[in-house]
Formats: structure tokens, C-alpha cells, sequence
């Protein structure tokens, strides 16, 4: 009967891999309300927040993978409006044709994925049943998720704003938001207690702001640290100074429900002292294990909220609005509208004082831009400028991704700071070069790729706006105009 087993052999190894379940210890929402999005590998129906516009799911495989098609059903509503994929963040993107309750789309040739994101755009009232991805063999494809499990963690010490750097950002898979101590590098405690005892023999850390390269090297990273266990267990680790995710395996594997982290030394940031982590996982050898961060994002969306309502701003957060240069006053009462009056006739000086000059030559012919602001705290924007004047034709474009802190909400509106990533592009052309990367925040950018972009135009921005809401309209001020942005003041309404 030997001769029989060459013949099965084939069969055999196939069957193997048949079975096989690529992991994802990282997929995210800019809006959640049924639970984390993780429901949606296991079969379980997810929804973002009622009425959310432009929601975007990010999915980030541990395995880049070849994909030939993706399916999106819902469990609700049919999708009225495309839904854009973008693979690898702006490498490439389609839009998933509707057709009732399901979106499909093929791909020309397969893509190597190492990151899925879509935009749901003005599908409203999204309930999202199952999200299928096929592999170049057209074969529907198996993932594995963490073991979601309930723990309390604290940190010694946490930089400001706290919503943005609480340290259960640490779970959350958002490279945006991350744990940040506030002055301190040695000596910071992390103490992570879990409701049940978990076993654990490595970590999966993502070190530093992973947000950008320079957004890591602006900020101190963990270099090493020891774990104590109430097991008894004591784990020295060593942590790379690199992009994206690293494995770090246990001397003695640790057995209990309380374990403490202490910061024994870091590699310092350019400007700032602390550190920042942007994500951690555990595993136990078989399986990812991840603290439900599913109450701070909630925390999160409900304190915006509220503060969007005290500010009489209502109907704007996870919308998008379009507009441009608004050259009168905004219709509010007559001391806003006089502060604001006094602004615009006097703005402050630009970064680069002949630029500034250049441009107050200029005649401001088009302005185009797009806000949007959502209940998780990111934001995008974009604008699209000209202006003439003098024999010259200057045009200008901006993108920029990032989040926003609110500093004031008052019956009058409010102050944000806005702070992120920009991409600013200046031609003098007759036709505008304009760099589409969609709106896109927190799709798996390549900064952990290794490979340093000549062309790369992105930097590091914070600016201050205002914002006040007038019927269908808000009027967004800038504070400091041309320093980043090229505007004063925009009339946007709902797109």
C-alpha cells in the first residue's frame, strides 16, 4: 500500500494550509458604537455611531497578503453612496460599487495589501454584517483576531491633552493616538491588572508616535524596561528604536493578573522628554491578547460631543463640510463679529516674511476646502487656493491629517487646536498640481517601511481655530493666518 501515499501526499500538504487564519491584531473605526470592529472577523454585526457620515475602518493584517476582491454587506440600510478602498494608504484606491445591501469591487490585478481602509462617505446609518476580502485565487479569505479581555491599566504619569494620550490609547489601533508620559522617561509605571488570570510569554510593541517618522524621532521611545508579575516573574526587555511593530519575547513567561511595566531607560526625542507608545499587545503563544479599550474610545466620542453641543455646534461632528473665503462678517452677535473684523485687518505676520509679502500682492481668485471633524478626535482638511496679481498665478494645495483639543467651548463657539500632519504644495503653473491622498487618516502609512521618501512633503503642524455655527453654516477662523494655512476666515456647509 506504500504507493499510496505519494498520491496523497499532494492532498495532504493542501489541506495544511486550507485551515490557515492570517492574523489582525489591529482594526479601527473613526466611529464605534455597538462594540470594537473587531466584531466583524468573528461574524457579529458592528455599527458606528447613529447618523455618522464619512466613517472610515482600518484594518491592518499582521501579513501583508495578495487581494483580489473585497465584498462589504450590510446588515441594515442599503448603501446609497460608493465606499473607497485604499490599499497602503495612498499607493492605491477604488471605489466599491453598490448594488442594494452588498459593495463589491475587483481589482484590475491583486494588490499586495499590507493595509485595507474605507470610506463609507454619506452612507448614513451604517450596519456593517461582514467584510469579506478573496486572495489572488479568488478564495475567500480566514482571520484571526485578539482574545478581547476586560483589565484596568494605569499609568504614573500622562502628558496633556489626556484624551488624547490616556493610556488605554495603547489599545486602541490608532497610530494618531498613542500613551504619552508627560516630562518623565525612566522611572514611569505602567500597571496593567486583568479581571481574569492571563497568560502571557511575549509583547507586540509599537514604539514611539508612530503617527510619522518625524513625529517619532520628535518624541523619547522605550529603549528598556522590566516587567514585574504578582506571580513572582521578573522579565528585563530590550525594545529597537524602529518603525512599526516589534515582537519581544519573555525570559519566564508571566502567569497572573497583575503585571507592572517600569521604564528602566529611553531614547530621548528631539524636542520633548517623555515618551510615547503607540501600541502593545500581549500574546500567550497561540493568540494576541488585547485589553477592551472600547470605554475610553466611547469616553472619548461622548466628551466631544458634549462640548460640540455647550458650544452650540451642533450636526457637524462626523459630517463633512465644503466651502471657501468668506469676506464678510459672521452673522452672530456684535462682539464676536468685531473680533473677528479686527483679526482679519490685521493678521499676523507669515513664517517666511517674503512670502507673506508675495501674497498680499495677490488677489485671492479661488478658494476650495474641506473640514471634517469627528467624534473620535481626528480631523481632516483640505483646501485648494489661487491667487493672481501682478503678472504672477500662485496656486496652493493642502492636506492635512491629524487631531484636534478643544480649548474653549462657550455659547460663541469654539477653540481648537489642530495638530497633525500637512502636505502644502505652492505652483506658479497655470494648472494647480494637486496631491490626492484622500481623506485618510490613519491608513497604515508606509513610516514603518523603512525607506525615507526624497519627495516626501509632509511636516508637523499645530494651529489654533475658531469655530461658530450659524443656521446651516460654521464659520472656521484661523488665528494665525498663512502661518500654515492659506486662509482667514471660510463659510463651509454640509457636503
Amino acid at each position: 500500500m506504500r504507493w499510496k501515499f505519494p498520491a496523497l501526499l499532494p492532498f495532504l500538504l493542501i489541506c495544511v494550509f486550507c485551515g490557515k487564519k492570517l492574523p489582525v491584531s489591529m482594526i479601527t473605526a473613526t466611529s464605534m458604537e455597538s462594540g470594537l470592529p473587531f466584531d466583524i472577523l468573528e461574524g457579529k454585526k458592528w455599527r458606528p455611531e447613529k447618523g455618522a457620515n464619512f466613517v472610515k475602518l482600518h484594518v491592518y493584517p499582521d501579513e501583508a497578503f495578495l487581494l483580489s476582491k473585497i465584498e462589504i454587506e450590510s446588515c441594515g440600510e442599503s448603501f446609497t453612496d460608493p465606499i473607497t478602498a485604499y490599499i497602503n494608504f495612498d499607493e492605491y484606491n477604488q471605489d466599491l460599487a453598490p448594488k442594494g445591501s452588498s459593495a463589491i469591487v475587483e481589482f484590475p490585478s491583486p494588490k499586495n495589501a499590507r493595509s485595507v481602509t474605507f470610506n463609507f462617505h454619506k452612507n448614513a446609518n451604517l450596519c456593517v454584517d461582514k467584510v469579506s476580502f478573496y486572495d489572488e485565487k479568488g478564495n475567500k479569505m480566514k482571520w484571526k483576531g485578539p482574545k478581547i479581555v476586560e483589565a484596568s491599566v494605569k499609568a504614573s504619569e500622562t502628558a496633556k491633552p489626556v484624551l488624547s494620550y490616556d493610556v488605554m490609547n495603547l489599545f486602541d489601533s490608532r497610530y494618531e493616538y498613542a500613551w504619552a508620559s508627560d516630562k518623565k522617561g525612566a522611572g514611569v509605571v505602567l500597571d496593567f491588572e486583568f479581571k481574569e488570570k492571563q497568560k502571557i510569554k511575549s509583547l507586540k510593541i509599537w514604539n514611539g508616535y508612530q503617527r510619522s517618522d518625524s513625529h517619532c524621532q520628535t518624541n523619547g521611545r522605550l529603549k528598556t524596561a522590566t516587567l514585574t508579575g504578582d506571580d513572582g516573574s521578573t522579565n528585563k526587555i530590550e525594545v529597537q528604536d524602529v518603525m512599526g511593530p516589534q515582537t519581544i519575547s519573555l525570559s519566564k513567561p508571566f502567569e497572573g493578573k497583575k503585571l507592572r511595566l517600569t521604564v528602566d531607560s529611553i531614547y530621548g526625542g528631539k524636542t520633548y522628554k517623555g515618551l510615547i507608545i503607540s501600541e502593545l499587545r500581549f500574546s500567550d503563544g497561540e493568540e494576541w491578547i488585547l485589553p477592551n479599550p472600547i470605554e475610553q474610545v466611547r469616553k472619548i466620542a461622548k466628551e466631544n460631543a458634549i462640548q460640540f453641543a455647550a458650544a452650540n455646534i451642533t450636526n457637524v461632528l462626523n459630517w463633512s463640510y465644503v466651502g471657501g473665503e468668506y469676506s464678510g462678517e459672521i452673522p452672530v452677535g456684535a462682539s464676536v463679529a468685531e473680533e473677528t473684523k479686527a483679526t482679519n485687518s490685521n493678521p499676523p505676520p507669515a513664517e517666511n516674511e517674503n512670502a507673506g509679502e508675495e501674497v498680499s500682492q495677490l488677489y485671492l481668485e479661488s478658494s476650495n476646502w474641506t473640514l471634517r471633524l469627528r467624534s473620535d478626535g481626528s480631523m481632516f482638511l483640505e483646501g485648494n487656493t489661487t491667487d493672481t496679481g501682478w503678472g504672477n498665478r500662485m496656486a496652493k494645495s493642502f492636506f492635512a491629517l491629524g487631531n484636534y483639543e478643544i480649548k474653549e467651548a462657550t455659547p460663541e463657539g469654539l477653540k481648537l487646536r489642530i495638530f497633525g500632519l500637512v502636505r502644502q504644495k505652492t505652483s506658479r503653473e497655470q494648472e494647480q498640481e494637486e496631491y490626492f491622498g484622500g481623506d485618510c487618516n490613519g491608513c497604515g502609512r508606509d513610516c514603518n517601511m523603512g525607506n525615507s521618501d526624497p519627495d516626501d512633503t509632509e511636516k508637523i503642524f499645530q494651529e489654533t481655530i475658531r469655530i461658530r455655527k450659524f443656521g446651516d453654516k460654521i464659520y472656521v477662523q484661523n488665528e494665525n493666518p498663512d502661518k500654515v494655512f492659506h486662509f482667514k476666515l471660510l463659510e463651509l456647509g454640509q457636503e
